[in-house]
């Protein structure tokens, strides 16, 4: 027996620990003698599905407070953004809005969230970093996973210098969540609208000669996001 969520099958067990994570009475008939006996699914389960859409549902359902509740994160670094935006109000005039936008990185153990012995030999990096943030329109908070690594990398910070995880803000983490095929230097300016994200090239006849989709860097989405909403 399977069960659809949000139009994605899971076998009956997931599904049952899933649709449990949001507490309540049992959302089907047939679920009703065994509704109370159901256990919730716990985060350590959510990583270990397979399936990426299976997770992201999974995480839905747990909701971050539960979620942050069970990995018991360590914030490493707080930025807090000024920011300038126009919007048009009810009766299509524009307004210009100053807020500001707080980021946080996150550091959760390895052991914590999966149960795995740590890594010997590595040069920090070791466990899983995730940033949050708040939705500019609707104010809600959300959390988004970064490789640490790759953050570094994308802002230059050398990786195989002691405590270069330290070295990392915020503002690279939620800017590396950003990709483009636009070089660096060749971009005029950034609009966000959202999970759209608008990027306004310089001059359009230069193309990346990596041939590939890249991070933005720090500096680029402090400095050339114009709009966001």
């Amino acid at each position: 027996m399977k069960i659809i969520l949000e139009n994605v099958q899971f076998d009956f067990d997931n599904g049952c620990k899933i649709l449990k994570l949001k507490g309540g009475n049992s959302p089907f008939e047939a679920l009703n003698d065994i509704w109370n006996d159901i256990v919730p699914m716990t985060f350590k389960d959510i990583a270990q599905l397979t399936n990426v859409e299976q997770r992201r549902i999974a995480i839905n359902y747990m909701g971050i407070d539960k979620l942050v509740a069970q990995v018991k994160p360590k914030l490493l670094n707080k930025k807090v953004v000024n920011k300038t935006t126009t919007w048009i109000t009810e009766n299509g005039e524009l307004q210009t809005i100053n807020f500001k936008d707080t980021y946080e990185l996150y550091e959760v153990k390895r052991e914590v969230l999966l149960g795995e012995t740590p890594f010997r030999g590595t040069m920090g990096g070791n466990d899983f970093y995730y940033v949050k943030f708040k939705d500019t329109s609707t104010d809600r908070e959300y959390m988004i996973w970064v490789d640490i690594r790759s953050v570094a990398t994308t802002n230059n910070i050398n990786i195989w210098t002691d405590n270069w995880v330290k070295k990392i803000s915020a503002t690279q983490c939620i800017a590396w969540t950003i990709m483009t095929n636009v070089p660096m230097g060749n971009i005029e300016k950034i609009v966000r609208q959202g999970d759209c994200i608008m990027i306004k090239p310089k001059d359009k006849n230069i193309s990346n000669v990596k041939g590939g989709q890249r991070h933005l860097t720090e500096e680029e989405y402090l400095t050339l996001l114009e709009l966001e909403s």
